[in-house]
């Protein structure tokens, strides 16, 4: 593994601060003052590397999505369709059932976009990409005989209303586990529709 540069390092450790402050505080109770003191900067030297704290929850959501792009990634280049689905729906879940303080950051911020409509187009970026993504995967399923006939389209965006509505359940059930609903899924939005010719 390769040793990050001083500015790399720098910035990761001022976006864990701000993300501890605003678990903590909330995003309007965390200052950007707060949030240089817990990085050990300067106001000033947090200035240097983001101009205000939603510059900070944007890079801060990025940096927590870095490993869903490189299971997209790998589900993709997986020669058969059926398994990349299944691969994304069970790794996504496990994911974030094992990483529950960035879910926790990222319900977070979704409340905070939310409220601001400057910030929705990022939401609207989102949706349509993983959409995109299943749509791509269904379709290929159907080009190469492993599903049924259906739309795409429909299949895609009904598995993302329904994965991205169960994660955040994931922080709060005692029912709920990754593998039970990655199963459930898989068995509604996947195995229906595989063809048995």
């Amino acid at each position: 593994m390769t040793k990050k540069a001083p500015k790399e390092q720098r910035m990761e450790d001022i976006l864990e601060a701000a993300v501890t402050e605003f678990l903590a505080r909330g995003y309007e109770g965390a200052s950007m003052q707060a949030i240089a003191a817990r990085a050990g900067l300067t106001k000033g030297g947090l200035y240097y590397h983001y101009k205000s704290k939603d510059e900070i929850l944007l890079a801060a959501n990025g940096k927590y999505f870095e490993p869903v792009l490189e299971f997209i990634h790998k589900a993709e280049n997986m020669s058969c369709p059926v398994e990349g689905l299944r691969y994304f729906v069970s790794v996504y879940l496990q994911y974030w059932a094992s990483h529950l303080r960035e879910m926790t950051f990222i319900l977070l911020s979704l409340s905070k976009i939310l409220a601001c409509a400057d910030m929705w187009p990022l939401i609207s970026t989102y949706s349509s990409d993983m959409i995109s993504f299943y749509e791509r995967l269904f379709a290929k399923g159907l080009n190469q005989g492993k599903f049924r006939e259906h739309l795409p389209h429909s299949q895609a965006t009904a598995l993302f209303a329904a994965l991205d509505g169960a994660t955040p359940y994931l922080l709060i059930s005692q029912q709920l586990t990754a593998e039970g609903v990655a199963k459930d899924l898989e068995d509604t939005f996947i195995t229906a529709l595989l063809s048995h010719a």
